[in-house]
């Protein structure tokens, strides 16, 4: 996550499955996906 300088918040992972549907947040998908939301789909 990040805030832009026109002050905006923004989140690199909005709009991937592991982000909105699985509640994954970006801190959780840099360190245990490697910052590929993807990777989620390998967990078993």
């Amino acid at each position: 996550m990040w805030i832009d300088d026109d002050g905006f918040y923004h989140d690199d992972y909005k709009g991937t499955y592991a982000h909105d549907v699985a509640g994954f947040d970006e801190e959780t998908i840099n360190d245990a996906f490697d910052g590929e939301p993807d990777a989620y789909w390998n967990i078993d």
